[in-house]
C-alpha cells in the first residue's frame, strides 16, 4: 500500500447506496496510478484480512455459490455507532449510558451448537444484555429462530440485488 490512508469518501456513482459499498478511499485513476496490480487469488475457505483503507477489490462473482464479507470493526465504548440497527457488541471495558446498545454474546446451547474450548462455561462469562436475552437467548424454539433468520438473510440478498 503506497498511498497514505484516507477517510472514507462517497463515490459519485453511489448516491443512493445506502452501506459502506457506496464509499471509496481512493479514485479508480488514483488507483492506477500506483503502477502493478497485484491480483490474491483466493480458494474456497480462503480469506483476506487486510486495513479497512487499503485499496483492494473484487470481479463480480459469477459462480452459483454465495460469496461472504465480514466486517469487524474495533472501537472504544465512548465511540457511537450511528447505524442503529447494526449490532455492536462488547469485547472489553464498561458501556458508556447512552452511547450504544450492546447485543449479548452468543449463548452457547448445548446439543444445538458445535462444541469449542471452554463452551461449558461459556454461558457464566459471556456479556448480556436483559432485552437481547429476554428477546433472543431466553427462546428454545430453534426452527422457528433458523426460519426468522433464514428469512432475515434471503430479505438482505434480496436487497443486494440477489444471488
Amino acid at each position: 500500500h503506497l498511498l497514505e490512508l484516507s477517510d472514507l469518501q462517497r463515490r459519485p456513482d453511489s448516491l443512493k447506496q445506502p452501506d459502506v459499498l457506496g464509499f471509496a478511499t481512493h479514485s479508480d485513476e488514483e488507483a492506477r496510478a500506483l503502477g502493478e496490480i497485484v491480483d490474491v487469488e483466493l480458494g474456497p475457505g480462503d480469506v483476506s484480512v487486510h486495513h479497512p483503507n487499503c485499496i483492494h477489490a473484487s470481479e463480480p462473482n459469477m459462480s452459483n455459490r454465495r460469496r461472504c464479507g465480514l466486517t469487524i470493526r474495533y472501537i472504544p465504548t465512548s465511540v457511537r455507532c450511528f447505524m442503529e440497527e447494526q449490532p455492536v457488541m462488547i469485547f472489553r471495558g464498561d458501556p458508556v449510558p447512552g452511547v450504544n446498545w450492546y447485543r449479548s454474546w452468543p449463548k452457547y446451547r448445548q446439543g444445538y451448537d458445535m462444541r469449542f474450548a471452554g463452551c461449558d462455561s461459556w454461558n457464566e462469562h459471556r456479556y448480556k444484555d436483559e432485552k437481547d436475552e429476554r428477546d433472543y437467548f431466553d427462546r428454545s424454539d430453534f426452527s422457528q429462530m433458523e426460519r426468522e433468520i433464514r428469512n432475515e438473510l434471503d430479505g438482505f440478498i434480496v436487497n443486494l440485488g440477489g444471488f
